[in-house]
């Protein structure tokens, strides 16, 4: 079936990828950078003309989709990035147009909410069982959506980057720890605080320093900078630019993310962290032991609960540099598997 699928793409003139690129505000999100990077695949090994529609339009005229409907007419490949809304209130109308004007729909899922979100939505499960693919970052998720509404289109297609970067390993004297995603408390900012308040209590101090990058959620800003400010070994540095990221981590030790959502798919931040040989210590989200390797790659703590040893493993990394250099080199050689794919032969799987 994907192997016809393919024959298809090199032989289509009108390929449309459609989703959220931010190119208005330069949003720096993991939505933001897996559309672009899908949409770079495709201009890079797929034949025809390859173009696309940026959802954040939206945010300023709600008739550009009028447009977006157009624009989806006139190809003859839909390649769908949404986000929530866009899957629950515009998807259906999508359908109906890429049906009756021969649109083949080949949806990229971005993050790993997709079985629970369609829980209670039967009409969207029977339209997505007729899409030509959908395309989920991790073997969970596929798995969820054969087993709970017996779909049969889906194929595991994990997030990735195009990096031509080979990182210099070294340590350093005190233990550079870095957060770089949205400043959420979601996120798990609330951890990373607590832990610089173990640091300072127990007058550790000169052993450590973290550092965030990314964009401020404006409903947690009062927050992140009024405990920012508690810490002179802590601080901010804003939003780092794509082609800055692999260069600027590979100056830390150790990527810290202890999310507080669940259904997280493959944060980007974690593969960006390995590309820069960095490992990552993360909070046991649903999907994490698909991705990080429990003392190889990085350290898992539990989802609930798990701040203390969330503390506990970022001080045995500070005391123990063998064991940090050891996991540093891992998670460069794991970055391999987060290369950009070959399409042909991904689809001929």
């Amino acid at each position: 079936m994907f192997s016809s699928s393919f024959q298809v793409f090199l032989i289509m003139k009108k390929i449309l990828v459609l989703g959220y690129f931010g190119f208005s505000t330069e949003q720096f999100d993991g939505q933001r950078s897996k559309t672009r990077e899908v949409y770079r695949l495709f201009q890079e090994q797929v034949d025809g003309e390859v173009s696309y529609f940026d959802t954040e339009c939206f945010k300023y005229n709600k008739l550009l989709v009028f447009k977006m409907f157009l624009k989806i007419a006139y190809s003859d490949t839909l390649v769908y990035l949404p986000a929530h809304n866009n899957l629950k209130y515009l998807f259906p109308f999508i359908f109906v147009i890429s049906l009756i004007c021969r649109v083949k729909i080949h949806y990229f899922v971005i993050g790993g909410w997709l079985r629970e979100f369609l829980k209670d939505l039967p009409f969207h499960r029977f339209l997505l069982k007729h899409v030509q693919g959908i395309y989920v970052e991790t073997l969970c998720m596929k798995n969820e959506l054969k087993e709970f509404y017996k779909f049969n289109n889906v194929i595991q297609f994990p997030n990735f980057r195009f990096f031509e970067y080979t990182p210099t390993l070294s340590t350093h004297t005190q233990l550079r720890l870095v957060f770089m995603a949205r400043i959420n408390i979601k996120k798990g900012l609330d951890w990373v605080f607590e832990l610089a308040s173990f640091i300072q209590k127990n007058n550790l101090t000169d052993k450590y320093t973290i550092t965030f990058f990314g964009p401020i959620n404006d409903l947690d800003r009062l927050y992140f900078e009024q405990n920012i400010s508690k810490y002179s070994f802590v601080e901010y540095k804003g939003i780092l630019q794509p082609d800055k990221i692999h260069e600027t981590l590979s100056q830390f030790d150790v990527l810290l993310l202890p999310t507080h959502y669940y259904t997280e798919g493959l944060p980007g931040s974690v593969v960006d962290a390995y590309i820069s040989g960095l490992p990552v210590i993360v909070s046991e989200w649903k999907h994490a032991t698909e991705f990080v390797e429990d003392g190889k790659s990085g350290f898992i703590v539990p989802f609930e609960d798990g701040e203390e040893l969330f503390i506990k493993r970022v001080t045995q990394l500070e005391a123990n540099r063998d064991k940090l250099m050891s996991m540093k080199s891992y998670a460069a050689k794991k970055s391999k598997e987060f290369s950009a794919p070959e399409l042909r032969s991904f689809l001929e799987i």
